[in-house]
């Protein structure tokens, strides 16, 4: 074998032996491939963070928005004050003296009420009971003979129920509503709405 010949082979077998990472090309190639597996690294970092941040700010957006303060608790032990009595949301205080209806009105509207209002043939059949045998002033009225009658929360009435006599302010009357002058003097019934139903609209106003 020639000089020329060994040192062909010589070449060969170094360039099968000689580790990759030990030449110049091999220290390019993995330099490059260590570089590219860093950016790839960076970018999925950033893109995990940008999600991350996208979560959160969602998240906090849904608080916000449903979260609501929790109520204080009401602070009171009985729904209507003392001598009222309680129906279907509402207070009702029987008077036990007699007076003209604007004299009745005026007293209930100290206490923070009105003259009586019915709403409903339920409460109609509680006002019944509740008044006994007395009779009593409610809030429904009327300015002139041929007027609309009109309730003390300036609603109008609508006929719902029979209410006799030709008088201009009505009244419990046994077990009919019937109306008289105004002038005379009859036992009243105020109404209000109770501690828990104004406790609910302060707390969850309309």
């Amino acid at each position: 074998m020639g000089e020329g010949d060994q040192q062909e082979t010589f070449s060969e077998h170094k360039a099968v032996t000689e580790p990759l990472g030990q030449s110049g090309e091999g220290d390019q190639w993995g330099s490059w491939c260590h570089g590219v597996g860093r950016r790839r690294s960076r970018v999925q970092l950033i893109a995990a963070c940008a999600a991350l941040g996208a979560l959160i700010l969602v998240l906090v957006v849904i608080s916000t928005v449903c979260w609501r303060p929790i109520p204080p608790f009401p602070a009171f032990a009985h729904v209507c004050p003392n001598a009222w009595v309680g129906f279907q949301g509402k207070c009702y205080y029987l008077s036990k003296e007699e007076n003209d209806w604007n004299s009745s009105r005026e007293h209930c509207n100290a206490h923070g009420a009105s003259l009586a209002t019915i709403g409903s043939a339920e409460e109609m059949d509680f006002m019944m009971r509740f008044q006994g045998l007395a009779n009593c002033r409610i809030g429904l009225h009327r300015e002139e003979e041929d007027a609309q009658w009109m309730w003390s929360d300036v609603t109008a009435f609508t006929n719902w129920f029979e209410l006799r006599g030709g008088g201009r302010c009505a009244y419990l009357n046994g077990d009919r509503i019937s109306s008289s002058l105004c002038h005379l003097h009859k036992h009243w019934v105020c109404s209000r709405a109770d501690h828990y139903v104004l406790w609910k609209q302060k707390v969850h106003p309309q």
